[in-house]
Parts: structure tokens; sequence; C-alpha cells
């Protein structure tokens, strides 16, 4: 039976020839697409010409995918922070965060500005890690209590030798104990004492050469640039700062009481070169900024007239001592200061003294020791014990020149100028993240000070009572 017929040059053509026919045309038509493609699948170009021709022609319009030039594995730890960390721990990051709670009821009750309630003096997030050994990163942000979240560090650190470092950029200034050998969260009192809470050179941009010698001398010094008043770097001050902490008795047996004794001092020459007009001083809170939070947040005991500003030269020293020996903890420093101030930008140049001093000491009723001030770790966290309880007491001074009234600086009918103040309290560590602190805080004023400014109402002492949670991990 005939499936197909057709005519070719007049003649029919048979079904079987006819398929054969076909099926030419398929192969000759595969082949032709199939030698206009390598045998990658990449499509080429040029017709014409050899085969290594067309092959560079096609991978230099399609380059191969390029390996990257740094890939490691991550691994995820936890420790004091989240972190990620290549495989060979030389790629790190960890992210940690600090929330800080107050709760503060003040006596008298009449104080304007101060007033009883709840503020939130600091809530942090720190960025740390390391590229490679030897390059250090660190970046930090805060939100104080004026409300606004700011940079609080930003630096770089290099070096692979203890002994030897230069960090690069803003950190904390290299001046006080109190400031420089351990942060806020690690506080035995809630805050710092009169002096460093209100002449504390804080945070400033700078290159700091600094470094450990055989464990024991610890040392820190370079220029830095900042702003007396505010976390803007504006770079009104100029500074040259230099720490120094020995522990002389490091090397003697762990039970010896001054193993972990530290003895040193620290110095700072400063110049502010663009008047600053002075924050009012205070004695509970550290600030940056002079807006109603922040004088809401504690009482003050001087304010300067409208007009002051510092400007000139600036001499700054402290001397520290502080033992820490089993459950036992004791801080001491003591400071001296010269600011060159005046009473308006064209008026002449006063310059204002200013001396006081510190003494903390702390008992841990529960066993935990210590070697210095850093997290703590209960022997019985929450859950299978108390937690660490540490009964604290302070006593905190300063005594500022008769020049700031003399000179028309500020008001003596309304301030003070020699302050003394005492904080008793305790810290519950309820595990190593959390810690809650209860403080009384008496104030003692050597003449009476403004405690409410619309009744203008005086006391000679104000008490705080002053309850913190902090979070911490």
């Amino acid at each position: 039976m005939t499936i197909f017929s057709g005519r070719r040059g007049g003649r029919r053509c048979s079904p079987v020839v006819c398929l054969l026919i076909i099926g030419g045309i398929l192969i000759t038509s595969k082949s032709q697409l199939s030698a206009q493609e390598d045998p990658g699948g990449k499509s080429t170009v040029e017709k014409t010409g050899t085969r290594n021709e067309e092959k560079a022609t096609t991978e230099s319009l399609f380059p191969p995918k390029a390996e990257p030039e740094f890939e490691f594995p991550l691994k995820a730890v936890y420790k004091d922070g989240f972190g990620l960390r290549s495989s060979d721990d030389q790629f790190q990051l960890r992210m940690r965060f600090l929330t800080q709670i107050d709760g503060k009821v003040f006596t008298p009750t009449f104080q304007e500005p101060a007033r009883s309630g709840m503020y939130v003096p600091r809530f942090r997030t720190y960025f740390e890690g390391q590229l490679k050994d030897g390059l250090e990163y660190e970046l930090s942000l805060q939100r104080s209590v004026e409300g606004s979240f700011d940079l609080l560090d930003a630096n770089v650190n290099l070096g692979k030798h203890e002994w030897f470092q230069v960090r690069i950029g803003r950190s904390l200034t290299p001046y006080s104990y109190t400031w420089y050998d351990h942060l806020e969260q690690y506080y035995i009192t809630p805050e710092r004492g009169l002096v460093p809470l209100n002449f504390g050179l804080a945070r400033q941009v700078g290159v700091i050469i600094h470094g450990v010698i055989n464990k024991k001398l610890e040392y820190a010094a370079g220029p830095t640039f900042g702003h007396l008043a505010g976390l803007a770097d504006q770079n009104s001050t100029r500074e040259g700062v230099g720490y120094l902490n020995y522990r002389p008795f490091l090397d003697g047996p762990e039970d010896a009481f001054f193993k972990y004794l530290n003895v040193g001092g620290s110095i700072a020459l400063g110049l502010t070169a663009y008047p600053t007009a002075p924050l009012p001083l205070r004695t509970s809170i550290q600030t940056s900024e002079n807006d109603e939070a922040a004088r809401a947040a504690s009482t003050q005991f001087l304010e300067f007239n409208r007009g002051v500003v510092w400007d000139g030269g600036r001499r700054q020293g402290a001397l520290h001592v502080a033992n820490y020996a089993g459950p036992l903890s004791v801080e001491a420093e003591v400071f001296a200061l010269s600011f060159q101030t005046r009473r308006d930008e064209s008026s002449s140049a006063v310059r204002l003294p200013v001396v006081g001093f510190d003494a903390t000491a702390s008992l841990f009723l529960t066993g935990e020791r210590v070697t210095g001030r850093g997290p703590v770790e209960p022997l019985a966290p929450v859950g299978r014990g108390i937690g660490a309880f540490e009964v604290f007491g302070r006593y905190s001074a300063i005594n500022i020149g008769d020049q700031v009234f003399t000179a028309g600086l500020a008001d003596e009918a309304d301030w003070t100028r020699r302050v003394g103040m005492t904080d008793i309290g305790f810290n519950w560590h309820p595990n190593r993240f959390v810690k809650f602190t209860f403080d009384w805080q008496h104030a003692m004023f050597a003449t009476p000070i403004l405690l409410n400014q619309s009744t203008g109402r005086h006391g000679r002492s104000t008490d705080l009572f002053w309850m913190r949670c902090q979070l911490f991990f």
C-alpha cells in the first residue's frame, strides 16, 4: 500500500526514499547547529576562522566565573557576646549589648529641675573583632539620657605584640584610672565620683600608643582631639595625655593580699582652642549635653553664669591606688586640675583650680574572688543559688577654687564650691549578665544650694535613693 507519493523530475518518489531524504536534512541541520556551539554550550559569535580563534572570542565575551579571593567557613560562638569566626580564627566579629535602667527618688521632693522617676542612662551596641592578627576594630553606638543615639567608639588597633600597639580613632581617653581601667558596666557604684563625673575627658579622637609590659606595667600616651561638652568631634580641644598603671606584686602567690595591687597616675595637658560653655556640675549623672532630660536626672550643685566659657590652657593630673584581694575591692584616686576660663569671651582669663578625691571599698558576701573589676561569675547563680551579693561604700569630695565666685563665674548666693558625698549600697548579680544596684547617695554642701528654681528654696544636703537594673551580654 502506498503511504506517501510525490513527483521529483517527473517521477514518483517511493516512501522509503522520501524518508531517507527527510532524515538526511534533519541530521545536516543538527550538525550545522552543533558547529555553532562549543562543547560547554557557549555560543560562538565568529563563524569563520580556526577553532582556537572562535574559542578565544567566546572566552573574552563570557569569562569564567572568578573564585572569591577569601572564602572561609564561619562558625558561630557565644562568649561575652554573639560572635562569628573563620575556621582559622583570623577573622572575628563580636556583638554585645548594654542596657541600664535607673529608678531615682530625690529628697527633698520639691527639687526642680531634678525629678524622681525612671531614666535610661545608657543603651549601647558594640561591634568588635579583628581582620587578621594585628588588626582589630571597634564600633559602638550609645543612646543616653538625652535621648540622642550617637557614635560612642570607632577605632582600629594595630599591633601583634602586647607590649606595643597603636589605636587610631575615637576611644576612651587614657586619663584617670576611674575612666580608663574599666567600663561603666563594671563599676562598684552606679556612677563615678564627683571630680571624674564632672571633669573627665571621656572619649576623644586621637592616636594612642599603648601596651602592657611583662603583664605588670600598662601604659598609654598620645594626642587627642575632642569636645568638652558633647558627643560630636568638633575639635575644639587638643590634649596630650599619658597614663601608667603598675602591678608590682603580680608574681607573688595567688593568696597574697597585695598580688593584685595597682598603683599609678595619669596626666593631661590640654588647650581649649575654641571657647566652650561649661555644663552645670552634678552629683549623679555624667552627660554630654545640657538638655531638659539631663537636668532632670540629677541634683546640680553649681551652674555657671550665662556667657562663661572654658578658653585656653588646662592642666589635669591624677594619682591612683587599687587593690583586689579575694572578695575585697579597694579603689582610691586623687585629682588636681586647673582650667583657664573667662566670664565672657571678651573678658580677661581666670585660672580656676579644682581638687578632689574618691575612695571606694566593696566586699562580696557570697565568696566570689576578684582580681580586678570585670564580669562577675556568681558561685551559685539563681537557679542553683542566690547569685552574688556585694556591699559597697564610697566617699567622694570636690573643692573648687574661690575664683569661681570672686571672678563672677557663678552666683555664690545659689551655689557651692565644696561638696562631700557618700554612697552606701549593694550589688546583686543573679547571673553573669544581670546586675541590680541599690544605692543611697547623700550629698553635703558647704553652703546652701538652689534646689528649686521656681520657688527659690535652698538646702544644705540632698538624698538620692537609686536603683539600677543592668543587662550586659
